[in-house]
């Protein structure tokens, strides 16, 4: 078969490019991240609570180890644009044209296999005959203007992107919440102001939950990359996020009367967990697509900031601040 193979046109020819701009494939980069979630305020429910206040703070910070890949045409952080999608099927639509025309001929080849088998003279003199045969030929023509398509189809576009995918992920996460509450129930007339008090604290901190295989290997590190666009010259991020809950300790004290509430005030410290949002969206625990930027300077180094203001009851409702570096080793 091997003789078959190089006695017809050459299908695919194989080109390279020399690329500066890009970095050597397996280059080491990090992907580092901060979120910075604040909150404080002071509020009034009528009829609940008069006032309910809350100052927190919850921070994480996430590092992604990031190996270069080889540059490439299309990217693969990004989605593909229409104009990438429609060069993509003309390119499909020209390589089945190629097949067709091509399809007499590998016919031939099929007879030749079957009929000399693994026997290498009688491939290599069939092979001649047919070659000879077909000379002058419209089905010679046909096979070789599959040729040229063939080797125009082959030729690989310039590079365009690089992409930068992890390779693991560390972290460390800080939670420290506090809220005194002022309850103006009719259960309470007996304590100073005829209003009871609780108060609320929650501290945690230490590494961000990761199972074994995201510090080795990436693992659920895998949702962070970089790629960067040298013809747009833009970066594309999909920046790294705590995928775990985190743990930390909850305790309340209050004076309110026993029996005021349906489920009974836990006594102590309390080891709970908590989701941290990285975005407005949703459950706000991933981003929603991938951030792009424009560069400044030279892409091995690179920088940026957000503020996003997120909604909900209290102390969940307040600015989260992301700031993000990527640097090349």
């Amino acid at each position: 078969m091997r003789t078959v193979v190089a006695a017809l046109p050459a299908i695919m020819m194989p080109a390279a490019h020399a690329a500066d701009a890009f970095a050597p494939a397996g280059a080491r980069a990090t992907l580092t991240v901060d979120y910075v979630y604040e909150s404080a305020g002071k509020k009034r429910s009528e009829g609940m609570y008069d006032p309910y206040e809350w100052q927190v703070r919850r921070s994480v910070n996430l590092v992604a180890e990031l190996a270069a890949q080889p540059a490439t045409a299309m990217p693969t952080v990004q989605a593909i644009d229409a104009s990438q999608m429609a060069a993509l099927k003309d390119k499909s639509n020209k390589a089945q044209a190629v097949g067709t025309q091509m399809a007499p001929m590998m016919a031939d080849v099929q007879k030749i296999m079957a009929k000399c088998g693994e026997d290498e003279a009688c491939i290599t003199r069939e092979s001649q005959k047919m070659g000879e045969a077909m000379r002058g030929t419209p089905k010679m023509d046909a096979a070789m203007k599959a040729k040229k398509d063939a080797q125009a189809l082959s030729t690989p576009d310039a590079p365009r992107y690089q992409a930068w995918r992890p390779t693991a992920q560390r972290g460390s996460y800080l939670i420290d919440e506090k809220a005194h509450v002022s309850i103006p129930d009719p259960i309470c007339v007996s304590r100073p102001r005829q209003r009871c008090t609780r108060d609320e604290v929650r501290k945690g901190s230490g590494e961000v939950p990761l199972p074994p295989e995201a510090k080795r290997s990436g693992g659920a590190a895998g949702i962070s990359a970089v790629e960067v666009d040298a013809s747009k010259n833009t970066l594309t991020l999909r920046l790294p996020v705590p995928m775990f809950p985190l743990p930390y300790t909850e305790t309340i004290t209050t004076d309110e009367p026993a029996g005021s509430r349906d489920t009974p005030t836990p006594k102590g410290p309390q080891k709970k967990q908590q989701m941290f949002r990285v975005s407005a969206s949703g459950s706000g625990a991933t981003h929603d697509k991938p951030l792009t930027v424009a560069l400044k300077g030279g892409w091995r180094t690179q920088a940026g900031e957000q503020v996003v203001p997120l909604k909900g009851e209290f102390g969940n409702s307040g600015n989260l601040t992301i700031r993000w570096r990527f640097n090349v080793q």
